[in-house]
């Protein structure tokens, strides 16, 4: 309809584009929402919903049970292709965005805002290589399937929960391990 057509255009005029995605990005791959999971029956009978699976205390008292959740998660995302949404934004991403005189510009300036000293050490266990600063195209994402990383550079993409590929130590009351696992 007309809305797209114009989102369409405004996109076709920008010089760079924020890309924000959460749980129906995923929905169109054919995942779950978070809302999905509390209607599990193994899980509904239990009272549990989402966020109580994602507590680091569960990990504890039902490693099973968390294990089991995750590990499903893990298993579905990977045999879940990616809907035709992800294909056609890499192709507005590398025609129009990627490479263009303005990403080459923010590109050239980030190098003089890269973190040193005491608050900033790369690490040996970062397992997407970031080799380069993102442009004009930037991607903040809620969802946790990894799927954006089939598809954008490391660089570009900014998880809020992470992704179910990488774990960090969670323990309860006490600072989180700086490696991942």
């Amino acid at each position: 309809g007309g809305a797209c057509r114009d989102a369409a255009l405004k996109i076709a005029e920008a010089d760079v584009l924020l890309l924000c995605t959460g749980a129906g990005f995923s929905a169109d791959s054919g995942l779950p929402t978070y809302a999905d999971i509390a209607s599990v029956p193994a899980y509904a009978a239990q009272g549990l919903e989402y966020p109580d699976l994602c507590n680091p205390k569960m990990l504890r008292k039902h490693p099973d049970l968390f294990w089991g959740f995750w590990g499903n998660c893990f298993n579905r995302y990977r045999r879940t292709t990616p809907h035709e949404g992800y294909s056609v934004l890499d192709r507005w991403v590398e025609s129009r965005f990627r490479h263009s005189k303005v990403a080459k510009e923010i590109q050239k300036e980030m190098v003089f805002l890269q973190p040193t000293g005491y608050d900033w050490q790369p690490s040996e266990f970062e397992p997407y290589h970031v080799t380069e600063h993102a442009g004009a195209f930037f991607i903040m994402t809620s969802n946790v399937d990894a799927h954006h990383h089939d598809w954008f550079h490391a660089c570009e993409i900014r998880e809020c929960h992470g992704n179910i590929e990488l774990y960090q130590c969670a323990k309860a009351k006490a600072a989180a391990c700086p490696g991942v696992w």
